[in-house]
């Protein structure tokens, strides 16, 4: 009995120790009032933090970069800092990069409560760029706030039909949901590893969509039909820089031409995204070993 109880507080203690995942949305301000998309997904244990922010989501500029930080539960303050960038929409051979480091309030990391604060910006040799504020809610929070508002909208017989359409918080929702790929559109990784998986599928209900899957302008499928079972391609990157082409060949029965495609790296890196294609269009992955240097 006495060895059972033990184990039942050992247990008890892993559990209650263990890393805890949260997610935040909000919006970087800048000192010219300009607002921008903010995502932050992180794990917390024993007050580290390490985890993922996402700027400008589904923008021309989306980054998806890696960021660690502390949470000091006595004094009620988070500090985080992006360290690398996993992927970008933006010019990756252009754009100097302004990384976040953030110091704030947060009252009770609890999934529940406000984080608010300055942060400065800092390129990768440390010199300084943009400051300006950052606000953030979590995000189950925000989600149920907006449900609650829509039903209320829906319901009433004050607001037309016209508008109710108009108003659709599930469409505003859209600028926050992660990695959607649109025709023409160009995702920059930064991937060291060499051998990654490359994986396709429908994610939802297989309709007819075709593609073609071309590596460093090589065909690899054509007239490919995913369906819900996952096609999985291992792959070898030797050169410093390498490209997947991914071309919709038609429309389903349900347009657009979707895909999900996933890029899995031996290191348990995961990026995963949805295309979403006219007739014609098609959308680029960019693999980079290392970030490439701007001229200044």
């Amino acid at each position: 009995m006495k060895s059972y109880l033990i184990g039942l507080i050992l247990v008890l203690f892993s559990l209650l120790s263990s890393a805890q995942n949260y997610e935040y949305m909000g919006l970087l301000k800048l000192p010219d009032s300009s607002l921008i998309t903010y995502n932050l997904s992180f794990k917390e244990e024993n007050g580290k933090i390490k985890g993922f922010s996402y700027s400008d989501m589904n923008g021309e500029h989306e980054t998806k970069s890696a960021v660690v930080g502390k949470y000091d539960s006595e004094e009620n303050k988070l500090e985080f800092r992006e360290v690398e960038i996993i992927y970008t929409k933006s010019n990756i051979k252009e754009i100097d990069f302004c990384n976040v480091y953030f110091t704030g309030d947060l009252r009770k990391l609890n999934g529940k409560a406000e984080i608010k604060g300055t942060f400065k910006g800092y390129y990768d040799d440390l010199t300084s760029c943009i400051d300006g504020e950052l606000v953030m809610q979590a995000a189950e929070k925000v989600k149920k706030r907006n449900e609650k508002f829509q039903k209320r909208v829906n319901r009433t017989n004050k607001v037309p039909d016209s508008i109710k359409q108009k108003i659709n918080m599930s469409k505003m929702f859209n600028r926050f949901s992660k990695n959607q790929l649109k025709g023409g559109e160009n995702l920059n990784i930064i991937l060291k590893d060499k051998n990654i998986k490359l994986i396709i599928w429908d994610d939802q209900e297989a309709d007819g969509d075709k593609i073609e899957l071309s590596i460093n302008d090589r065909k690899i499928l054509k007239d490919f039909e995913p369906s819900t079972t996952k096609k999985i391609i291992p792959l070898e990157f030797i050169d410093p820089v390498n490209t997947i082409k991914i071309k919709a060949l038609n429309i389903g029965n349900k347009p657009p031409n979707t895909a999900k495609i996933a890029i899995e790296a031996k290191d348990g890196q995961v990026i995963d995204v949805t295309s979403q294609l006219k007739v014609g269009e098609d959308v680029t992955f960019t693999f980079f070993k290392e970030k490439p240097k701007i001229q200044k």
